[in-house]
């Protein structure tokens, strides 16, 4: 049996079309996709009931439940010994570097070659690390990072009670950030405020 079948791929993304085109390539490249799921707690419930998987495929950016991060976190406790690649729509260096520190052993773009991604999970199951040489530059928001946490659960279509809940602070507290961040993007409404964040890149889809 060749050695790539022995590696069961697990594909996490929130874009159907995106999960079966990595299926498809997987298994063409000769690679077992054990599953593939639309969200980190998804992936995580069926980690739980002993699903056999050696590397994780994983979307960053999953809205509606944990991000790539999030669900990393999680993976390297449920599973320490599961080697994970994030992949990113568009990559960003502040991304890589907290990709690097928090375990993951790869991160790569969504643009990566089929080539190029089946011989990076090849790497990554030997316990080698494969991660994007370029990466776009964050874009400066001048926001703070309590305020970029309320944004993006309002952007989300969060309620400021359910936000506050969420970050474990008053209606008030959310409510005060959320003036903050009009005031500093320059706009009278929460909405505006929003779509602004998503036109700047400092929030994005």
């Amino acid at each position: 049996m060749p050695k790539d079948k022995q590696t069961k791929v697990m594909i996490v993304d929130d874009h159907p079309m995106v999960r079966e085109g990595l299926s498809a390539m997987l298994a063409a490249a000769g690679f077992a996709v054990a599953a593939s799921f639309e969200s980190g707690d998804a992936a995580l419930a069926a980690l739980q009931k002993s699903l056999a998987v050696d590397v994780a495929l994983m979307d960053i950016r999953m809205p509606g439940g944990k991000d790539g991060f999030e669900t990393l976190a999680a993976l390297a406790r449920l599973r320490p010994g599961l080697a994970v690649i994030l992949m990113a729509g568009m990559p960003l260096r502040v991304e890589v570097e907290r990709a690097r520190d928090m375990g993951a052993r790869g991160y790569l773009p969504k643009t990566t070659r089929p080539r190029e991604l089946a011989d990076a999970i090849r790497k990554v199951v030997a316990d080698r690390r494969v991660f994007v040489e370029e990466a776009y530059k964050e874009p400066e928001s001048p926001l703070t990072a309590r305020e970029m946490d309320v944004l993006r659960y309002l952007a989300e279509g969060k309620s400021r009670e359910e936000t506050g809940i969420i970050l474990g602070i008053s209606h008030d507290t959310v409510s005060s950030h959320a003036k903050s961040i009009m005031f500093k993007l320059g706009c009278t409404t929460t909405a505006q405020a929003i779509t602004t964040a998503f036109h700047q890149g400092i929030l994005r889809a």
